[in-house]
C-alpha cells in the first residue's frame, strides 16, 4: 500500500447520513493520514457543509439539471405531512409510491456519480444508501455499504421490518406484516432491476437488490446493549457493530447556560424533533406549550421555522439550530423524534430519552427503547399534557434506568467502538 487508497463516500445527501459517513472518514484520516484520501460524490452546497465538518475532505461535485431535483429533499416535508396519521404499515406502502413517483431524481443522481467514479477511479466505495444502485456495480470497483438507519434494515427474517413498531418477540404480527408488504417488496425489486435495465448494468452479486449487504465489510452504528444482533451474526455477514458516530477528538466543549436560565430551579430537558420533523412548527408549538406546564427548564432546537416558535417563558432558551453535541454534556434527558443519529449521541452520552417517534427507523427506535427498558415512547399526534408529565416523571423517577444507562454511555465512550470499526476496515483493504 505505498500509494494513497482513495476511499470515496457515496451517500444520501441529508444530515444524519452524512454524520456517520464522516466519522468514519474523519476517523480513517487520523489514522491513517499518510495511506487515505476520503472522498465525497455531492452536489456543490452539500459540499460546503460537508468541508466544514473536516477540512481533509476531497469532493467529486455534480449539479442537477432541473430545478425539481434540486428541491426534492425541500419538497419531501410536503409530501409526508399527509402521511403523519396513517398506521406504520399504510405509511411504509405511501412512502414507498412517494420515492416510485420521484424514481427520476434518485436515477439522474446514480447517473451523474457513475460518471464521477469513471473519472476519479477510487480503490473503494462506502455507500450510505438503502439498496444497491447501477452507480456501484458498474465501475467493477469493490464496495460496501454504510447503514447510517436503525440496522433492522439488513432485513432479517424473524425480526421486525423497518419503520413497523413491533417488538422482537411479536413473531406472528412480523410474519403477517412480512405477508402483507410482500408484494410490495418484490415491486421495489423490479423497480430496482429495471433501473439497472435501463441504465445496461448487469447486478451479479449474491445479495438482493434491495438489501444493503456485500462481499466487504460493511459499517452499523447500534449501541450494543440494544443490538439486535450477536457477534456469530455479525460475522457471517461481515458487519461491523459501531455504537455511536462521534468522533471523540470532534467533540465541541459543553453547551455554555446562560447564567440566569442556571440559577432557575429544574432538571434540564433537550427538545428537538430532528431536521426534518422540526419543519412541522405545530406541532413542536404544541409539545412547547405542554412542556411549559412542567417543573423542568429546557433547551429547544427550534428547526428552520423556528422564528414562528414562541417560548412561553424563561425556563425555555433555544435557537434555530443548536449543538446537540455541546447540549447532551448538559442535559438530564431528551425528547427526541428517534432518529438514529441522535438515539445513538443519546447513548454515547448516557441521557435518557423520551421519543416521540413519527416514521421509518424512529419508530423502531422507539420500540427498541421500551423493550430493553432503556426509556420511553409517546405519540407526537395524540397526547396529553399529564401523559407527558408521567412519561418524564418514569424517566427521573426511576433510579435504575438512570444508572444504567450512564453505565453505557462509561462503556462507550471507554471502548471507542468507532475507532477499532475502522482500523479493522482498513485492515481489510489490503486484501483488495
Amino acid at each position: 500500500m505505498s500509494e494513497k487508497k482513495k476511499i470515496a463516500f457515496y451517500a444520501f445527501l441529508s444530515s444524519g447520513h452524512i454524520n456517520f459517513c464522516s466519522a468514519i472518514a474523519s476517523t480513517l484520516l487520523n489514522n491513517y493520514p499518510d495511506k487515505i484520501e476520503v472522498y465525497f460524490f455531492t452536489d456543490s452546497s452539500w459540499a460546503e457543509k460537508i468541508a466544514k465538518i473536516d477540512s481533509r475532505y476531497k469532493f467529486e461535485i455534480y449539479e442537477y439539471e432541473k430545478k425539481e431535483q434540486k428541491d426534492f429533499i425541500n419538497n419531501l416535508v410536503s409530501r409526508i405531512e399527509p402521511l403523519l396519521l396513517l398506521p406504520n404499515i399504510d405509511k411504509i406502502k405511501e412512502l414507498f409510491k412517494s420515492f416510485k413517483q420521484n424514481a427520476d431524481y434518485f436515477y439522474y443522481i446514480d447517473e451523474e456519480v457513475s460518471k464521477l467514479i469513471k473519472k476519479l477511479k477510487p480503490d473503494f466505495l462506502l455507500c450510505d444508501m438503502l439498496s444497491h444502485l447501477p452507480a456501484m456495480a458498474e465501475c467493477k470497483i469493490p464496495y460496501s455499504f454504510i447503514i447510517s438507519t436503525n440496522p433492522l434494515v439488513l432485513d432479517v427474517e424473524d425480526l421486525p421490518l423497518l419503520g413497523l413498531e413491533y417488538g422482537t418477540d411479536e413473531k406472528q404480527k412480523i410474519k403477517a406484516a412480512r405477508t402483507e408488504l410482500k408484494e410490495m417488496r418484490q415491486n421495489t425489486i423490479k423497480n430496482l432491476e429495471e433501473i439497472f435495465t435501463k441504465r445496461n448494468v448487469i447486478y451479479d452479486y449474491k445479495y438482493p437488490l434491495n438489501v444493503p449487504r456485500s462481499d466487504y465489510l460493511t459499517f452499523y452504528t447500534y449501541p450494543k446493549e440494544l443490538d439486535y444482533f450477536d457477534d456469530e451474526f455479525r460475522k457471517e455477514y461481515k458487519i461491523l457493530q459501531v455504537d455511536s458516530p462521534i468522533v471523540s477528538s470532534r467533540l465541541p466543549k459543553p453547551f455554555e447556560l446562560p447564567d440566569q436560565f442556571a440559577k432557575l430551579p429544574g432538571k434540564i430537558i433537550y427538545v428537538s424533533l430532528g431536521s426534518l420533523f422540526s419543519l412541522y412548527h405545530v406541532k413542536l408549538q404544541k409539545l412547547i406549550d405542554a412542556l411549559s406546564e412542567l417543573p423542568y427548564k429546557y433547551i429547544v432546537s427550534k428547526g428552520p421555522f423556528g422564528d414562528k416558535l414562541k417560548f412561553p417563558n424563561d425556563c425555555f432558551i433555544g435557537e434555530n439550530f443548536v449543538d446537540q453535541l455541546a447540549v447532551l454534556q448538559v442535559v438530564d434527558m431528551m425528547i427526541a423524534h428517534g432518529g438514529n443519529n441522535t438515539f445513538t449521541e443519546c447513548f454515547y452520552f448516557g441521557v435518557p430519552a423520551l421519543i416521540f417517534p413519527v416514521m421509518g427507523d424512529q419508530i423502531n427506535n422507539a420500540k427498541r427503547i421500551e423493550e430493553t427498558g432503556f426509556g420511553y415512547q409517546m405519540d407526537l399526534m395524540n397526547y396529553t399534557v399529564e401523559e407527558l408529565k408521567d412519561k418524564i416523571e418514569k424517566i427521573f423517577s426511576d433510579e435504575s434506568l438512570i444508572k444504567k444507562i450512564k453505565k453505557v454511555g462509561e462503556r462507550i465512550r471507554k471502548e471507542n467502538s468507532l475507532e477499532k470499526a475502522v482500523k479493522t476496515f482498513y485492515e481489510s483493504l489490503k486484501n483488495i
